[in-house]
């Protein structure tokens, strides 16, 4: 049996499912300040939690809470346990659940969202008359938590089958105010969003591994203090912010290790002559990428290791080894992922595979991509891999990415499909394998091209992260000069339209920020067209655009109209099919 995840040794590690369990209700202070976690801390418990459902890494701690349990009256009593420091991850856990189960509802996975439900969201014991939610908030959030409690509860079908079970509600004070609770009510929100995505990603299948993963990967350190004044000073002491210790940093202390014996002058050296170039390799004016480098690279070294088991996974293949040797082994891949990461040719490649290379740079690839292509960069560059074989690599993990991008597809699963896709593809790596091999997981997307022509045609691709990398590849696709990043999209319709603009505000709602309805500018260009009329805006394009899509739009389209949004939106649906081939069969 494989051993419960944690990062601790303690035994009051405890995961998420074991909170929200047993015999447990967490009050919150009812005077305590409302929940208040933003859109910005949820979107990276997200992330962090599809790391987990993607293998990533098997468990993300979230630190400690600090709780103190009241006396019971007597045994039939649950536990009223009140939380003095951890409001914020328990109600952000407790609202994701609940928003599981509302999208399992949705799916018709009512006996599921029931289990789900009534053995981590209610307590069926008894509470001395309170309420039955496992989560108590402070008095300002009670009212919005009743309600989207209710919510589930007003689901006919749900309803029927809870056969027994009385909602009690939280006990409040006062009428709902709709400036109370407002974290709750995003929050909750935003959880739906989420998982009606991983639903769409992968049914109610994935639903479950996702919810499973945030319940038994998630962990907390669990404080019960005696007497609850002393909390505060064990946050305190807790909160003393320390600067966090990385692979990278411990990577670094085990090369020095091997050299504690040598004269200082011999630590100096390799400090100055090995470590440091391999070190500054990492940096790009202010950005430094040292720390991302190692996951990717101990993947290809072991595909099966979690983000944890990197370190002790490299040391140990160190046996033996001077630093140098470490550092030039570690250095193997570097150009390969900064190329990536940063972009540029620091491989070394001729210009139609720094080129073919470079795309995945401008597209913003997930990181999940680039062990697999790490390895074939290096593989093109020993010439252990045919150019053309590895170019015709390169064109599908493209078409691949980009229409997953184009048709708002998160890179959830991706990681799972490359960390060991080098090794799936057998003795010979070719496009066809990967082709095959991409296409056996049931559960990653490959868009079909009417899944594109309907994204690009109406999906609202301004500020996503692709549609800077559409508008320079159509612009080149015409025989532009080879920009290498598009600064600004500008909105032919503007986001602000004047009257003398013929878009009704439905029309304006629909068409602003599709495809269709954006060019590429300079910056400075981008800032003076701004609000104009189209018909200043057109002759600005004209003459005064650098790039060729701009200048031959221009020509094109004397009006700009619903209708010429429409219709230029269709082009660039049938080009990106045709820029980014579907790949039915594993023939490229």
């Amino acid at each position: 049996m494989p051993a419960e995840p944690k990062l601790t040794l303690s035994t009051d590690e405890v995961r998420a499912s074991g909170l929200f369990t047993g015999r447990n209700i967490y009050n919150i202070p009812y005077f305590q300040r409302s929940y208040k976690w933003n859109r910005e801390r949820t979107t990276q418990l997200e992330a962090d939690v599809l790391k987990l459902v993607g293998g990533e890494t098997d468990v993300h701690f979230l630190g400690a809470i600090i709780t103190h349990q009241r006396a019971r009256a007597n045994a039939a009593q649950s536990h009223i346990i009140e939380v003095i420091d951890g409001q914020q991850r328990l109600t952000t856990i407790y609202l994701y659940i609940l928003a599981a189960v509302r999208t399992l509802i949705d799916n018709d996975q009512i006996e599921e969202a029931k289990a789900l439900f009534l053995n981590f969201l209610v307590d069926g014991l008894s509470t001395g008359g309170g309420s039955n939610l496992r989560l108590h908030t402070s008095h300002e959030d009670r009212s919005r938590l009743n309600m989207v409690v209710q919510e589930i509860l007003d689901t006919k079908q749900f309803a029927r089958q809870l056969i027994g079970f009385t909602f009690r509600r939280l006990a409040t004070a006062d009428a709902q105010d709709s400036n109370k609770g407002k974290a709750i009510k995003n929050n909750y929100a935003s959880a739906k969003r989420f998982f009606k995505a991983q639903f769409k990603e992968g049914g109610a299948e994935r639903v479950s591994a996702v919810y499973g993963a945030m319940l038994e990967h998630l962990t907390v350190v669990q404080i019960e203090v005696q007497d609850p004044t002393n909390g505060p000073k064990i946050f305190d002491s807790l909160n003393s912010r320390q600067q966090p210790m990385t692979a990278g940093d411990l990577i670094r202390n085990d090369i020095f290790a091997r050299a504690a014996d040598s004269d200082p002058s011999e630590v100096n050296r390799i400090n100055e002559e090995e470590w440091l170039p391999f070190y500054r390799g990492f940096w790009v004016e202010d950005k430094n990428y040292f720390d991302e480098y190692f996951f990717p690279y101990g993947l290809i070294q072991n595909s099966k290791l979690t983000k944890s088991q990197v370190y002790k996974a490299l040391r140990d293949s160190w046996q033996g080894k001077e630093p140098g040797e470490v550092i030039q082994e570690l250095a193997t891949y570097q150009s390969h992922f900064m190329d990536l990461a940063a972009g540029g040719n620091r491989a070394g490649h001729n210009a139609v595979v720094a080129e073919r290379l470079s795309r995945f740079h401008a597209a913003g690839a997930p990181s999940s991509v680039y062990p697999f292509i790490m390895k074939l960069s290096a593989a093109i560059s020993a010439g252990s891999m045919n150019e053309g074989s590895g170019l015709e690599i390169l064109n599908v993990i493209d078409a691949f990415l980009t229409r997953r991008a184009i048709c708002g597809i998160e890179p959830t699963g991706l990681h799972a499909v490359f960390k060991g896709l080098w090794k799936d593809c057998g003795a010979e790596v070719n496009a066809s394998k990967v082709i095959q091999k991409i296409r056996g997981y049931r559960t990653v997307a490959w868009p079909s091209n009417e899944d594109v022509r309907i994204a690009v045609a109406t999906r609202p691709l301004y500020g996503s992260a692709i549609s800077k990398y559409v508008v320079r590849e159509y612009d080149r696709s015409l025989g532009g000069d080879k920009h290498n990043t598009v600064a600004h999209l500008e909105h032919v319709l503007p986001q602000k339209p004047t009257t003398s603009w013929p878009f009704s505000k439905e029309q304006h709602a629909e068409l602003h920020n599709v495809l269709g309805n954006l060019l590429p500018l300079s910056p400075s260009m981008n800032s003076s067209v701004g609000n104009e009329p189209y018909a200043l805006k057109r002759s600005r394009y004209s003459s005064d655009s650098v790039f060729k899509s701009v200048r031959d739009f221009a020509n094109k389209y004397p009006e700009w109209t619903p209708a010429e949004v429409k219709a230029r939106s269709l082009v660039l649906a049938d080009w990106a099919i045709e820029r980014w081939p579907e790949y039915v069969s594993d023939k490229v």
